[in-house]
């Protein structure tokens, strides 16, 4: 007797029909990317200084991934959970720190986006000029920072 076990073919079956629904056209991976416009990265940094210059830590800190990594201009220790990111902005903002962009790079692609360039922050009265990076990750319908590095300057 040549009997096939009953799972084997509903195996195939599974392959086929997953196959099948791959190339249908039913779902793209494209369906579910978003692309940042340069217009839209402007944006999102004049929300990050509105958030700043409301002198709400959390306000700024909301606008940052959960797992995002902060590496700041005017500190040294590395800010990577929510609790650091707010209290890194909490003391920004006691020196009624504002900021601006001064040249810009805009690059994105699926969900991803990036905006990297100088800057310069005005901190205590003071503008300090510094180099500044700002990743983006696109989830549940808003741009979110997952990685902002920012460093001063070098000495030419």
């Amino acid at each position: 007797m040549n009997a096939k076990p009953l799972g084997t073919g509903f195996v195939i079956l599974a392959v086929a029909m997953s196959a099948i629904s791959c190339s249908s056209g039913n779902s793209s991976a494209d369906d579910n990317c978003v692309r940042a416009t340069d217009s839209e990265l402007d944006a999102l940094f004049t929300k990050w200084n509105d958030a700043l210059v409301s002198g709400d830590a959390s306000k700024v800190a909301a606008l940052y991934r959960s797992d995002a990594v902060l590496l700041p201009t005017l500190s040294v220790p590395i800010a990577d959970t929510p609790e650091e990111i707010t209290a890194y902005f909490a003391n920004l903002i006691k020196t009624n720190a504002t900021s601006r962009m001064v040249e810009s790079f805009k690059y994105s692609e699926c969900n991803l986006a990036y905006n990297v360039g100088r800057w310069v922050i005005n901190s205590n009265g003071q503008d300090v000029e510094a180099r500044v990076s700002w990743v983006y990750r696109y989830e549940n319908g808003n741009w979110l920072i997952a990685n902002h590095h920012s460093s001063v300057n070098p000495q030419s």
